[in-house]
């Protein structure tokens, strides 16, 4: 009985320990372009937010605040924000998976660099607030993103007793309405797109959850190969994958690929870069080359390739989405000669793209 006692002390000692392990790591909030919150409040453990800097606009699982703070990781979430769309108030506490997100700190992930796999860390935990109450936690790395849990929270009404001075703004009639006009808010850009596309249903960010097996099989003149490559998925993943070819697993629709390859070696060595994006906007790499974000595109929920994933291909069968680069054809915008999609020998083209290669320097 003692020895069972001491096993029982020695064990919640062991699991106290490793809960109060301590990482160095940051919390940020995202939201869709077309979709900016401001959070009222909240916090993810030791990590505090409110509407003093709450605004996000940074597109889904999108990059937020980067200040790091040395503490044990998060194990609940507690939020409550404005959707200036919805142009409600959400709110909801939730208890986080805190032992998956440790292990994925402590593994970290396999990145190639150069011609070695290293170890790269997580460091990074992100919130994102899509329509209606829906909230998506990912754990992120440079390269690398991974969902780890999804909460719906519920309407909620604050009540005026508990609104401080600093924070009576945001409940000033139309404070959201009012808002949406900025173009701090909503930039002319995305405006124009929602013109001309329409907004994307609020119910399409918990499509976009949903996973095929499939993976890239890129083709390049002979004497080249792939240095990295960056795959963005319309469920806020993101992949840089270490192993060639790369594994056939299950993933999210793409909605982007970077691809670096190279020509020669040693000081003859020559890089290049090709990037495809899955949208009718033929600006959109220009405008990433300019200093914008490769974000998820705002008419992404009607493009050729997602149609084709939900109504065409057999989702219990192995795809593979075959990307031919040719540098020869001159224009940048012209590299990539082929891009389809294949199940069991059969073959469907995807020419809704934008794409833009060139030397890297």
């Amino acid at each position: 009985m003692i020895k069972k006692t001491m096993l029982l002390l020695l064990l919640a000692i062991t699991i106290n320990s490793c809960m109060e392990k301590k990482y160095e790591w940051s919390a940020s909030i995202s939201a869709p372009r077309e979709y900016p919150i401001e959070v009222y409040t909240g916090a993810a453990g030791g990590y505090f937010f409110s509407q003093m800097g709450g605004f996000s606009n940074s597109g889904w699982g999108g990059w937020g605040s980067v200040d790091f703070i040395k503490a044990p990781l998060p194990d609940r979430l507690d939020m409550t924000w404005l959707s200036y769309v919805d142009d409600k108030f959400y709110t909801g506490e939730w208890k986080l998976p805190t032992e998956k997100i440790q292990q994925l700190f402590d593994e970290g992930f396999y990145a190639k660099r150069g011609e070695e796999a290293v170890t790269v860390p997580y460091k990074y935990i992100k919130i994102g607030f899509a329509p209606k109450g829906m909230v998506v936690v990912w754990v992120a790395g440079n390269g690398r993103q991974v969902e780890v849990a999804r909460f719906q929270a519920h309407e909620t009404i604050i009540d005026p007793k508990l609104i401080s001075k600093d924070e009576k703004y945001m409940f000033k009639e139309d404070y959201a309405k009012r808002a949406l006009t900025y173009d701090g808010t909503i930039s002319k850009d995305i405006r124009e797109q929602i013109k001309q596309y329409g907004y994307p249903p609020p119910e399409v960010y918990e499509e976009y959850r949903e996973k095929y097996n499939w993976k890239p099989r890129v083709i390049l003149p002979e004497g080249s190969k792939i240095t990295s490559m960056y795959i963005k998925m319309c469920n806020g993943e993101i992949e840089n994958p270490y192993d060639r070819p790369i594994e056939l697993k299950n993933r999210a629709i793409p909605f982007s690929f970077e691809i670096f390859w190279s020509v020669g070696s040693g000081k003859q060595e020559q890089e290049f870069v090709s990037r495809i994006a899955f949208t009718h906007d033929k600006e959109y790499w220009a405008k990433y080359l300019e200093g914008g974000e490769d974000e998820i595109p705002v008419d992404f929920d009607k493009n050729q390739i997602r149609k084709l994933f939900k109504e065409d291909l057999d989702k219990n069968k192995a795809v593979e989405l075959v990307i031919k680069i040719d540098p020869t054809k001159g224009d940048d915008d012209k590299w990539v000669t082929n891009f389809y999609v294949e199940q069991f020998e059969k073959t469907y083209n995807l020419n809704q793209i934008c794409q833009d290669s060139g030397k890297y320097e």
